[in-house]
């Protein structure tokens, strides 16, 4: 085959193959609120849908919570070491949690692990009381730090991400899908966290507890896949993620809020991803 017959080819291959991409992507728009694709090096944006609607973070405010708590063991008095004694009122979260009993004792780099692999809202709650001294002045730390990183778009109003109990005047995160890019970007910076996003299986409380990451399906069913993490409930948010992916030595995050199911939200990462990686 001459030279530029093969490059023409090659070209109609490469279209061909990443128009069937977009055109998975542009149906699939229906099936969730928001989503991005941005390299992670550059923050150059691949791909965009709504990516300032304002939507409900649900889980996914706990990156936020994990940045803070690992700053606060940088420049602050405590550190992954420190032990935390189980108030009363970190043992009665609910929604996914690690069940933590009053008077239980646990280190923060224990805590850490059950927030980023096993998304447990106690857990995090126990961080910012350890952290911050109470569940406000925590909350003030990570919209600083959203300010800081320019998430123009977000307020954090918990820890967890759990619904807020109108009756008691709660207020509700609010986050966009660009700023939850902002936010993953950030958190790659920190390799504790990014380590702890890409563990599949885990256990806490002396091996008496199985954490199995939340994201699990995306690690273990999408092309290099390394983390990051997920969030979910029916009041609002439905199925959302924050996904991260290496190939060739690139590394993209990909959002996707309030998919319909856990299969949608999978299937339009990883479709995300695949145009992504061939527009890089």
């Amino acid at each position: 085959m001459k030279p530029f017959s093969l490059f023409i080819s090659v070209f109609f291959i490469f279209f061909y193959q990443n128009t069937a991409v977009a055109a998975k992507i542009d149906a699939q728009n229906k099936k969730f609120k928001s989503a991005v694709v941005m390299n992670a090096s550059s923050g150059k944006l691949l791909y965009s849908y709504n990516p300032h609607k304002e939507v409900i973070p649900a889980s996914l405010v706990k990156m936020m919570t994990a940045v803070i708590t690992i700053l606060r063991t940088r420049t602050g008095p405590i550190s992954l070491n420190d032990e935390y004694k189980v108030s009363a009122a970190a043992s009665n979260i609910g929604g996914h949690q690690v069940y933590l009993k009053q008077g239980e004792v646990f280190t923060v780099k224990e805590l850490l692990k059950a927030v980023v692999i096993g998304s447990a809202n106690d857990a995090a709650f126990a961080l910012a009381e350890h952290v911050a001294g109470s569940q406000a002045e925590f909350i003030k730390l990570m919209n600083q730090r959203a300010a800081l990183i320019k998430m123009e778009n977000t307020t954090f109003a918990n820890t967890h991400g759990l619904p807020p109990n109108r009756r008691k005047g709660q207020k509700e995160n609010s986050t966009t899908a660009y700023d939850l890019a902002l936010l993953a970007r950030h958190v790659l910076q920190f390799p504790l966290i990014s380590q702890l996003g890409s563990i599949r299986l885990d256990s806490f409380r002396n091996g008496t507890f199985q954490l199995l990451n939340t994201n699990h399906r995306f690690l273990s069913r999408v092309d290099g896949a390394n983390g990051l993490k997920t969030g979910y409930h029916p009041r609002g948010a439905g199925f959302s993620i924050v996904g991260t992916a290496t190939r060739n030595k690139t590394k993209l995050i990909a959002v996707v809020l309030g998919a319909k199911n856990s299969r949608d939200r999978l299937s339009a990462a990883s479709h995300l991803l695949d145009y992504g990686f061939a527009q890089k």
